[in-house]
């Protein structure tokens, strides 16, 4: 199925529909990398698994409490990491540590704030109404045994992966994470270390990409070139098709008369979903997969900041933030627009973005002091300071 000039919403529909499972592969705890669950993580026991103290002083009886007695002969010491003991008289307590099991018999914890201990004796000096249970963490009321605590598809951040350590997962089965290649296309681009001819420019795109999957948690990511000739490109997508599970080209995808991408990828047998999509910069963004290989196959536009817009909208923005315009902005074409701004929050806690004057879409330089892009919708086609707009970071942090 081809959909030419499809909506920015109607492409990330079709990348979510079709683009390919690569499977799953443990993640450990002992390197705690960067994750997505495969698997639901279900509680072993009980979370707490026992009544728990949860401040320091004296374990008693409530109901000792509200009778009246507020001095109480000390009998015993616990832990935490102790065994669970026994308040055995009503009229006694024992001392209790933050994290030990609150002793059986007992039923308020005072702190000891609340305290004067003087020779094996505990007087509660701060008169106030206390509750039954209070300073205890009841058993089972974080989560009961059977219960799902991080869903399949959840990222494993660090508070994640404690706990998946509580539960007892030393690996988690995760979303294996793809083999990247970054390919990027022209004649006209020489290494970074080359002193370029009037008519050449340096490989810059390939690296800003690289730079944007490191930054979000990829870690195979390789880097090819290759010129202009269409027999070159053939050859070197039916071998990196066989090495890869996701090809990034930069360039080659427009209408010119050297971007051969599209045609040698229809030759090899990829099955095209998207070509072109209402949005400026990065309207000839490209999407397919190969069927014989489930390779995914994305074709950026060769500007550098239409290639790097692409890239973090369509695969690396997770997160959803608007940011407030600081200016108005003016925009007739009736398609999405995405603006480079640089953002600042106020001490009111509002966030927001102020647009970069950009000559074109090939204007890498002007990107420098951005934060990232906001996106302004097909319509209308006046944007007002104060209107709201999502945000896409350039980095996670």
């Amino acid at each position: 199925m081809i959909t030419v000039g499809i909506t920015v919403e109607a492409a990330l529909k079709m990348l979510a529909e079709k683009m390919p499972d690569w499977g799953t592969a443990p993640a450990s705890l002992h390197s705690l990398e960067n994750a997505v669950t495969a698997e639901a993580l279900i509680a072993d026991r009980d979370y707490p698994p026992f009544d728990r103290v949860m401040m320091d002083g004296i374990a008693i009886s409530y109901e000792a409490y509200e009778s009246g007695l507020r001095r109480f002969p000390i009998t015993g010491v616990c832990a935490a990491g102790s065994p669970k003991t026994r308040l055995t008289d009503f009229s006694q307590a024992l001392e209790v540590m933050t994290g030990a099991p609150l002793p059986e018999g007992a039923s308020l914890v005072v702190p000891y704030e609340a305290l004067k201990i003087e020779a094996g004796v505990a007087t509660i000096t701060e008169e106030e109404e206390r509750d039954f249970m209070e300073f205890v963490h009841r058993s089972g009321s974080d989560s009961k045994k059977g219960e799902v605590l991080l869903a399949s598809g959840k990222e494993l951040t660090p508070p994640n992966w404690g706990i998946a350590a509580s539960l007892g997962y030393s690996e988690v089965k995760a979303r294996r994470e793809p083999k990247v290649a970054i390919i990027s296309t022209g004649d006209e681009l020489v290494a970074i270390d080359a002193v370029p001819a009037q008519h050449q420019i340096r490989r810059s795109n390939a690296y800003a990409l690289k730079a944007s999957l490191l930054s979000h948690g990829f870690s195979d990511v390789s880097l090819f070139h290759l010129a202009d000739r269409e027999a070159e490109i053939e050859n070197h997508y039916r071998e990196a098709s066989k090495c890869f599970d996701l090809l990034i080209y930069s360039g080659g995808v427009s209408k010119g008369k050297f971007d051969y991408l599209p045609s040698v990828w229809k030759k090899c047998g990829v099955t095209e979903y998207f070509h072109g999509v209402r949005q400026k910069p990065g309207k000839p963004l490209w999407f397919g997969v190969d069927p014989s290989s489930s390779t995914a196959v994305i074709g950026l536009p060769g500007n550098p900041v239409s290639s790097l817009v692409c890239l973090h909208r369509y695969f690396l923005s997770k997160k959803v933030v608007y940011a407030r315009l600081s200016e108005e902005i003016s925009f007739e074409p009736e398609m999405t627009y995405f603006v480079p701004v640089k953002t600042h929050s106020t001490a009111d806690g509002v966030f927001h973005a102020t647009p970069l004057a950009i000559q074109n879409s090939g204007d890498f330089s002007a990107l420098a002091e951005s934060d990232g892009f906001i996106e302004l919708p097909p319509e209308p086609s006046r944007f007002k300071p104060g209107e709201a707009f999502r945000y896409h970071a350039w980095r996670l942090s």
